[in-house]
């Protein structure tokens, strides 16, 4: 599991609990009004906004970040191609890569060292691979922009919301009482919609889009070092080139 998911909303939730109990509102905050406008509102014109197979992956990204993550660390990426480098160095270059491991990196490893053995040819390898890791970038930015959307709507429709409370409100001027209770409806529909945004939408937009870096950097690291193979580069020489990747991949963790 994802334990800086599972802490951030399990504090997240605490906060604004602690929060409500001790304004002494907790027992005002909670009405249907709010939260029909803002979650029906949001997830209605977020199904407009996309198409069902979008919707769907956008689903299971979410999911995705509360388990780990499924690629693997730039250490072992490293030690695997090392060792991949050593095994063509003593067996007469790429094509003794057969063996690969068809799961390394979601597949990845295997199809690339399969690229390069069609191609023989280190720009055309670099050129394919290039375009599979943009894509696939791109498919894991689209899930994060689903939540993105989410994220500018649900304050939009929490604004709905008050306006619907506002108008209650000027409609019982006449009665103390009543406009009390609807300014309570005006103001919590706010409320909902920007906890909503902030505590939800872009928090969840940003670890996809965390992840989708980290996966990001790992591929690229397997695209050079394929290509380093292919070239009859030394082990040695591989793993210096490699270990620069490192660097970058303390930047993605200090973003967690």
């Amino acid at each position: 599991m994802d334990m800086m998911t599972i802490v951030g909303f399990l504090l997240g939730a605490a906060v604004v609990t602690w929060g409500a109990f001790s304004s002494g509102v907790a027992d005002k905050i909670m009405n249907s009004h709010g939260v029909v406008i803002v979650l029906g509102g949001t997830l209605a014109a977020t199904i407009v906004n996309t198409s069902y197979r979008r919707f769907a992956a956008g689903v299971k990204a979410f999911l995705d970040i509360f388990s780990a993550p499924k690629m693997p660390t730039v250490d072992e990426a490293v030690r695997t191609l090392v060792g991949m480098a050593e095994t063509a160095q003593k067996q007469g270059g790429i094509m003794a890569l057969t063996n690969t491991d068809p799961a390394f990196a979601n597949g990845f490893l295997k199809r690339a060292v399969g690229v390069a053995m069609i191609s023989a040819e280190s720009r055309e390898t670099r050129g394919i691979l290039e375009e599979e890791i943009r894509l696939r970038r791109l498919d894991v930015q689209e899930d994060s922009n689903l939540y993105r959307t989410m994220g500018v709507l649900s304050p939009m429709f929490g604004l709905i919301g008050t306006l619907f409370g506002i108008i209650q409100t000027l409609s019982n001027i006449s009665d103390p009482a009543a406009i009390g209770r609807s300014m309570a409806v005006a103001i919590t529909s706010a409320l909902f919609g920007i906890g909503f945004s902030n505590m939800f939408c872009v928090p969840v937009a940003n670890k996809i889009r965390l992840r989708a870096m980290e996966e990001t950097l790992v591929l690229q690291l397997i695209l050079e070092g394929v290509i380093d193979i292919m070239s009859g580069k030394t082990p040695h020489l591989i793993e210096m080139h490699l270990r620069g990747y490192q660097r970058m991949d303390g930047v993605a963790a200090k973003g967690k």
